[in-house]
C-alpha cells in the first residue's frame, strides 16, 4: 500500500468529525496493522472494490463511541443500541465516501459497500493476507479511536 493513500482517509475522518460532531481529533502515530491485534468494542468496516480493492475500518472503545454518538445525535446515549450501531456506520461511510470522491478526481476509481458494523471487546477483522493495512490512532481528550487502511492498486 502506498503510503500516500493514507492522508485522503486521514484528513476526511477530521472533516467528518469536527463537522458532523463537534469533535477535533488530533492525529497520533501511524503504524503498520499486524493480523492478529484486535480492534475495540465497536468498529465500523467497509469494504472497496474497483481499481483499488480492500476496506477502511473505523474502531473505538465503547465510551467514546456512546460519546461521540450522543453528540452527533444530540441525544444521550449509555448503552450501545441501533441507533449507536447505525450512527458508527454512519461515520464509516461519511469517511469513505469523501475519501472515494478525492481518489476519483486523481484517477482511481473504486466503489464502496454497504457499511458493516461489529460489536465486541477484543473483535478482530480479517483481511486478505496480500493487502497491506496502514492505521492511524486518533486522540480525543484522554480517549483514542483508530482508523485502518487495506488498499491495494488493481493491476
Amino acid at each position: 500500500m502506498k503510503a500516500d493513500y493514507i492522508n485522503p482517509f486521514i484528513e476526511s475522518t477530521l472533516s467528518v468529525f469536527k463537522t458532523m460532531v463537534g469533535v477535533e481529533p488530533k492525529k497520533d502515530n501511524i503504524y503498520i496493522k499486524k493480523e492478529d491485534e484486535p480492534s475495540f468494542d465497536i468498529s465500523g468496516v467497509i469494504g472497496l472494490a474497483g481499481q483499488a480493492v480492500g476496506s477502511v475500518v473505523i474502531s473505538m472503545p465503547e465510551d467514546l463511541a456512546l460519546g461521540v454518538v450522543s453528540k452527533f445525535l444530540g441525544e444521550e446515549k449509555t448503552k450501545i443500541d441501533d441507533d449507536v450501531v447505525d450512527a458508527v456506520g454512519e461515520f464509516i461511510n461519511m469517511i469513505a465516501g469523501s475519501t472515494k470522491k478525492v481518489f476519483s478526481e486523481k484517477g482511481l476509481k473504486f466503489k464502496i459497500s454497504i457499511p458493516n458494523v461489529i460489536i465486541g471487546k477484543g473483535h478482530k477483522i480479517n483481511r486478505p493476507s496480500n493487502v497491506p493495512c496502514l492505521g492511524v490512532k486518533f486522540d480525543v481528550g484522554d480517549k483514542f479511536f483508530v482508523v485502518e487502511v487495506a488498499l491495494k492498486e488493481e493491476k
